[in-house]
């Protein structure tokens, strides 16, 4: 009976100590940081990229008369009033569909390393070649005018016309528009 009393004395203490040391050692240690919206790392690429789909390695099992080539292209996002704007439009290549569905998602940097999407995605039926009008515009409000990276997510669905899912991820630039 002693040596059970010794032992349960010895645990508790154990216990004791671990939650004492644990709460005094969490007050000294600092709040871990929040990521926070950053500029985004440089870049070297002077061009938007461009990206074929609908091509035939992506099409699996499906005969070449089924195949639709066409090209997804994009700009940089840009200050558009108090607003970052990003345009998203395709060019056809051989469809037989004249109109795409293309949305347009932008993307603000973050400081952990992450994209994260903002403002909603900008979304239209359009034909094909771009310029005002044949383009949809994704947008998204400024809160202030810091330093910030931001990019655009584009995806084209010909209508009627299958496609495989790749998008068209613009390259990251830094404009004066931050949003929280």
């Amino acid at each position: 009976m002693l040596v059970c009393r010794s032992l349960r004395m010895i645990l508790t203490a154990a216990v004791l100590s671990v939650a004492l040391l644990g709460g005094s050692q969490t007050s000294a240690i600092a709040a871990p940081a929040i990521p926070a919206p950053a500029s985004a790392p440089y870049s070297t690429s002077g061009k938007v990229g461009l990206k074929s789909t609908g091509d035939l390695k992506s099409t699996g099992d499906r005969t070449a008369s089924s195949v639709c080539f066409f090209t997804t292209n994009g700009d940089y996002v840009h200050r558009s009033g108090s607003d970052a704007s990003g345009h998203g439009w395709w060019v056809n290549g051989n469809c037989r569909a004249t109109f795409a569905v293309v949305t347009v998602q932008l993307q603000e940097y973050y400081s952990d390393g992450s994209w994260r999407n903002k403002g909603a995605p900008g979304r239209r039926t359009v034909r094909s070649g771009g310029g005002r009008g044949n383009r949809a515009t994704g947008r998204a409000g400024c809160n202030n005018s810091s330093v910030t990276g931001w990019r655009s997510v584009i995806d084209v669905d010909v209508v009627g016309v299958a496609d495989d899912p790749r998008k068209l991820t613009t390259p990251g630039r830094n404009i004066s528009c931050r949003r929280f």
